[in-house]
């Protein structure tokens, strides 16, 4: 199913829901620095990398979208 736009999609309904049933103005993801079509994703929609972490001793990329 890749490029076909369904997890663009997807993603973008989700940050929709979210923005009419969730309190708070962002969102935050975590993902792995090697999942670059994940990273590209997210980006699309309009995340951004706030930092890089660790998550059970792995490297992560936390990013945040406005709601």
């Amino acid at each position: 199913a890749h490029g076909k736009g369904y997890a663009t999609e997807a993603l973008r309904a989700a940050l929709a829901w979210g923005k009419t049933h969730l309190p708070g103005e962002k969102t935050v993801c975590i993902i792995s620095p090697e999942n670059q079509a994940s990273l590209a994703l997210a980006k699309k929609v309009g995340f951004s990398e706030s930092h890089r972490s660790e998550y059970h001793q792995n490297p992560i990329v936390v990013m945040h979208c406005p709601l």
